[in-house]
């Protein structure tokens, strides 16, 4: 079969979705020997031996990708992110892989979004002959918001894009104002639901109540992504010098910072899938996390919960982690084991049978 993937955006650095699309084609094309994969739109900013038909994949493309079909015939088209359309006389099975939401669980902090999810992917669900959920939690949110029958989503979970960043003879590069410092890390995204403010105000009641201790909060990527956490270390001078801002840094910086970090925290209030929670989880790190949304499907028993809504909660794992040495390193004991229950190669394997289903 021939089959097509609808791709997102050019971006400067791969993250997000790109990432997981490159993780996951990366392995269809070293396992796949049946079947041929092509771009539907430029990929030659993706590391990936493949060839493209030039569309613009965009929302609004329904014309152009509907006449790039009709000139370039494909049998199945699976969109990794993109809502698409198809005209009926065009006989093509239509895959839509659907990473969370949010903007329907959380209309309050994202209504711009709505009519996207509410109108555009909504429509493309409905259309869709399969739909893929990165998560359970994503599933039942897909089945309950769409009202789309369980057995038309199939779950195939993230795995760890590059693998070789997270390799066990992966050194990285160091940060080197942290060196010689002990710290938690934390990685986030922008948006309200990544509740900045509950990881800053735990923070800061973790040092009130722990004077003493030497631990940092270090956080990563742009500066200006956590001005929340800011204008409350705004307010508490005496703690906002026991928090790092690294800014950017490379991947090979990231992973240092996993390895080096007595734990890694991630207390969103939702998730899709988790994808650091995962990362720190595969270099034997101890992490606390949210008991919310899809994490538990990620982070197992190997993880130390808490209530993303309740302060006190997230403060208590800091806590725990940080002062308990056994059980931090319980912890990370069980982490590479949780781990491997998630790779792309299992991620391949599982869209090899779902494409299978429409060999005719």
């Amino acid at each position: 079969m021939k089959i097509g993937v609808l791709s997102l955006y050019k971006e400067r650095e791969i993250t997000g979705i790109n990432k997981v699309t490159t993780g996951l084609m990366e392995e269809l094309l070293k396992q796949d020997q049946e079947n041929e994969y092509v771009f539907l739109g430029k990929n030659d900013w993706l590391d990936l031996d493949m060839d493209y038909i030039p569309v613009l994949p965009d929302a609004g493309g329904s014309i152009q990708l509907n006449y790039a079909l009709t000139t370039h015939p494909l049998d199945i088209v699976h969109s990794h992110y993109r809502p698409f359309e198809l005209e009926q006389k065009i006989p093509c099975a239509k895959i839509l892989t659907i990473h969370d939401l949010i903007p329907l669980i959380y209309p309050q902090w994202y209504g711009s979004q709505m009519e996207y999810y509410d109108v555009f992917i909504r429509k493309s669900a409905k259309s869709a002959d399969k739909i893929i959920a990165v998560s359970e939690c994503t599933k039942r949110d897909i089945s309950e918001y769409y009202g789309i029958v369980p057995e038309k989503i199939e779950v195939v979970y993230n795995g760890l894009s590059p693998v070789k960043l997270f390799a066990d003879d992966a050194v990285g590069e160091s940060v080197p104002e942290l060196e010689n410092t002990d710290f938690i890390f934390s990685v986030s995204g922008l948006g309200p639901h990544k509740n900045q403010r509950g990881l800053a105000e735990a923070f800061l009641l973790y040092k009130r109540r722990h004077p003493d201790s030497r631990v940092k909060l270090v956080l990563t990527g742009p500066v200006r992504k956590y001005e929340v956490v800011r204008e409350i270390l705004s307010r508490n001078s005496d703690v906002a010098e026991h928090v790092v801002f690294t800014g950017f840094v490379s991947d090979e910086q990231l992973i240092w910072l996993y390895r080096k970090s007595m734990a890694f925290i991630y207390v969103s209030y939702y998730e899709g899938f988790g994808l650091p929670i995962l990362e720190a989880l595969s270099v034997g790190k101890a992490v606390i996390c949210a008991e919310a949304a899809s994490m538990p499907e990620v982070g197992g028993d190997a993880v130390a919960y808490c209530d993303p809504h309740n302060v006190e909660t997230i403060e208590a794992a800091i806590d725990k982690v940080v002062s308990d040495a056994a059980y931090r390193n319980i912890l990370e004991k069980k982490a590479l084991g949780q781990a491997l229950k998630f790779s792309y190669g299992k991620a391949a394997e599982e869209m090899m049978r779902i494409y299978g289903s429409f060999r005719k």
